[in-house]
Formats: C-alpha cells, structure tokens, sequence
C-alpha cells in the first residue's frame, strides 16, 4: 500500500471525526472519514476512466477541497500527479499535456467547458476531467513517481522534477519538525496547494500526520483574521506581499492570539518589512527556503530580527554547501543541496541529471553563511522574475510576444513591485505596427497565466544593444525605470 494512503488511514481510524479541512466560503468542513470516502470514489472514477499505474494526471483544480481526496486515490492507484496552477491558460495545459504525456487533466467545470481541449467527462463538484487530444502515455519515464513538479527550465519551457512518494513524505518531515507543526496545529492554507510550498507545507502534513488546515482559494486579507480566530490557527504559510498588506492596512482588532507561527517563502523576505511587522504586532515572520527539486532546504527558526534577514539552518536531513562561481558574493558560492528529500532528477525531454550532481541539486541561487552559520541568499544565477512568490522566465513571455503580429523585436524584464516583489515588464519593438497595452495583455491572456502577463509594455524604436550584439540588460532596466515613473498614459504603443 502507498505510505500515503497507510498513514492517512491511521488518521481515520485513530479520529475518524476529526475535522481536517475547514472550507469557510462553503462553509463546511471535512472529518478524515468524510476525506476517506471521497477517497473511494475518486479512485472508483478514476479508474472507470482508465487511469492507472504510472499514468500522469495533470491537476489545475485549485485550493479545493476534492483535492485531498484525490491526492489519497491516485496514491492509491500509482498515478503520478502534475500539479499545475488553476489559472493557468488551456493552451499551456495542452502544451503541457502533450510535452510530458499527461492523458488527462482535472480542471474547474467552466475551464474544461471553454478550453476545448478534448473529451469531457464530469467528475466531482465543480470539477471535470479532461481527456488531453494528442497526449499519449508514458509509464516508462515515470514508474515510481508521486508527483511531477514543475519548475522553469532556462529554455523558458518548464521542466519536471521526478519526485517518489517518499521523497514527499521526507520533506515534510523535514519542514514540520523544522517548523514544530504537529497534528494539533491548525495552519491557514491561502498559497496555492499545487506549488511545492503548498504541498510540502499544508498537503502532505494533511495526508500524514492529520494536520489541519482551513482553505482559501487565494489570500483574502478581509476574511484572514476572522479565519484565524474562528478556527484557532496557528500557522501561516505565507509569501512576503501578504505580509506587508497588513503592515500597510493595520486591521482594526487584535491580531488573533493563537496565531504565533508566521512562515514567509518564495521571494525575498526583505529586513525592514521583518521589523515593521514586529514592531506593529509583536510576531516575527521567520524565513523559509526551498525549491521544486530539493524540497525543504532551510528555515530560519530564531527570534532575532537581522536587517539582512537570513533564511536560517539547514533542515534536518539537508546538507547545504556553497560552489565556488563566477559572480558568487565574496566568502559565498552557489547553494548546493544533498539530502534524503532531493527529487530523483527531471523526467521528459531534458537531461534527468540536468543540475542534479554529487548526490544532490546545484540551484540557480548565490549565498553566504553569516557568523551563525546561518544561511543569506544572495541573488540569482539565473534571470528569473518573481511574482508574488511564482517565478517567470523571460525567455517564455518572450517567445509567445514575439508570435504576435506586429512585434519585430522583444525583450522581457523584472521591475520592482510595490505589491508582488516584481512585475513582469515588455519592451517591444513594433515597426510602427498600431499595438495597444491592452492588445498586448489579450494577446498573452489566452497563451500564458495570469501571473506571467506583462503589467508594464515599453515601446521602442530599435532595441539597445551591447558591443557584443547583445541585449543591453542595464540600457532596458533603465528605460523601465524611466517609464515606470512618468505619470501613466493610455492609448496605442
């Protein structure tokens, strides 16, 4: 039996009445038994429609509750899941579908409906299950996965990690004895449960341990303290931008009391939002790092408030070394992770040991060790943008702007964001092509998520180049600035 659905089992059968699940938009909540049902039923639709050992189920059904249930039955049945974003476009679905052999895709009903992407089927609340046209299966490249997690490649296109069921059930270990989350905790679950954060922190604690967790489909900072106190929570996965939303708006009662244990992730957690957050509410946010391919790495688990705040001590199981690189900060190196929870390498069409060395993940960060030993990261080997904790490849926004008609030339950049930590910025050039911003977003709507569209479009006569005939990276980044700060205007680029 998967070690999954045995440890969720023994949840059941220890409190089978338990709430795990708290949904207040619906409001219900669901026991472990009612979670074990819905198991079964799921694995008895799943079935019927002819998924079984080693197939891949992309599942782009978002921060609801069928998710658990449907976690438990593939477990149970041996398919590996594809979590993907619930906004993200029917055309990267397909592409996605087709690249890595993902024959079928749980989707929002009213996604499913328009998309048409292939045969329909109903599932289970709002949900369908989408048979992907042209996707063919391929259990040969992932016999013994449990999930397939997406991350950017440097082409642009995403890559997957081959990530076992132990590999999951290791790193949330890791991330909860870290932490000191236990079955007694109840966590506020407003990151999106199909990123490795998500999973890694709230899913597979669900799953293993019976920690409870009240679920959002998405950060709602009207209902977050009533939440909190309705449902005594005590820990919140967040990222930076939730945090400095209350800095900003202080809420008008008291921060709940029961909820102590703040944990940022996924984008830098800069000093001075540290401070003001403690100083506005007596709690510190304590620094979590990790990627898609490691797991868990670190977790900064003291009370000091830093300026330069340090994502802190490897986890347990986790060795962290630094590589020496070319443009490494002084004294620091290139993070490199070994450890019990490191995916097995990527599956598809790249190389499975592309970044996977000595036993371990090279990742695309720069860091430090501070004098504590504790970890400081200090920017990136790569170019990635990170938008409110999801990360954009240039290189991907670029290919799909360059498909539409009128744009001779593009480049794709990150500029600071007030709310999100970055934005995604496009400098076109047109050839006096008539190209509206708002032409330019529809465009990217339909062909890249939400989160990927430019915010920003720049329009230029011919694109800066170094001595070298490259992009010149410093000549964009000043045209975005300078842009970014004239007053905004409307009308075609």
């Amino acid at each position: 039996m998967s070690e999954i659905v045995e440890r969720f089992a023994r949840v059941r059968r220890d409190a089978p009445d338990r709430y795990l699940v708290h949904v207040p938009s619906a409001g219900v909540s669901l026991t472990a038994e009612t979670i074990w049902q819905a198991h079964l039923d799921h694995r008895a639709r799943l079935t019927e429609l002819g998924l079984g050992q080693d197939d891949v189920l992309l599942c782009a059904a978002g921060n609801r509750p069928a998710v658990l249930p449907l976690w438990l039955a593939c477990r149970s049945l041996g398919i590996a899941v594809m979590p993907i974003d619930a906004g993200t476009a029917p055309a990267e679905i397909a592409a996605l579908a087709l690249r890595f052999g993902g024959v079928m895709a749980v989707l929002p009903e009213r996604v499913a409906r328009d998309a048409n992407l292939g045969r329909r089927h109903q599932y289970v609340e709002d949900l369908a299950i989408v048979a992907i046209a042209g996707a063919e299966p391929k259990p040969e490249l992932y016999r013994g996965a449990a999930a397939l997690k997406l991350t950017s490649g440097s082409t642009g296109l995403p890559k997957a990690t081959l990530t076992t069921e132990r590999h999951l059930v290791l790193d949330s270990e890791h991330i909860t004895d870290a932490m000191g989350v236990g079955p007694q905790d109840c966590q506020l679950a407003s990151i999106p449960l199909s990123h490795a954060y998500g999973l890694g922190n709230l899913l597979i604690p669900a799953l293993i341990n019976g920690t409870p967790f009240v679920l959002r489909d998405g950060f709602v900072p009207h209902q977050f303290l009533s939440d909190a106190t309705t449902f005594g929570v005590r820990v919140f996965p967040g990222v930076p931008f939730m945090f400095d939303h209350f800095v900003v708006h202080r809420p008008a009662g008291r921060w709940p009391p029961a909820l102590g244990r703040l944990i940022s992730a996924g984008a830098r957690l800069e000093g001075a939002l540290v401070r003001a957050f403690h100083d506005a509410f007596g709690i510190k946010i304590h620094s979590f790092y990790g990627t898609s391919e490691t797991g868990g790495i670190c977790y900064d688990d003291t009370n000091q408030i830093d300026d330069d705040p340090t994502v802190g001590r490897a986890l347990s199981g986790v060795q962290v070394t630094l590589r020496p690189e070319e443009g490494a900060p002084p004294g620091g190196g290139r993070v490199h992770v070994a450890g019990d929870a490191v995916a097995a390498g990527y599956t598809g069409e790249v190389p499975a040991a592309e970044g996977f060395t000595d036993d371990g993940f090279l990742t695309g960060d720069f860091g430090r060790l501070d004098a504590r030993g504790h970890l400081v990261l200090a920017g990136r080997a790569s170019s990635f943008i990170n938008v409110a904790g999801r990360k954009v490849q240039p290189e991907e926004v670029e290919r799909v702007l360059r498909s539409m008609p009128g744009v001779v030339d593009v480049r794709v950049v990150g500029a600071p964001d007030a709310i999100r930590g970055q934005q995604v910025v496009a400098l076109l050039v047109t050839a006096g092509a008539d190209l509206s911003v708002l032409a330019v977003r529809q465009f990217c709507a339909s062909r890249l998520a939400p989160h990927k569209i430019p915010r920003a479009v720049v329009p230029l006569d011919r694109m800066p180049l170094t001595e070298r005939g490259k992009a010149d990276r410093a000549q964009l980044q000043a045209i975005v600035r300078a842009h970014l700060n004239r007053p905004p205007e409307t009308g075609m680029l």
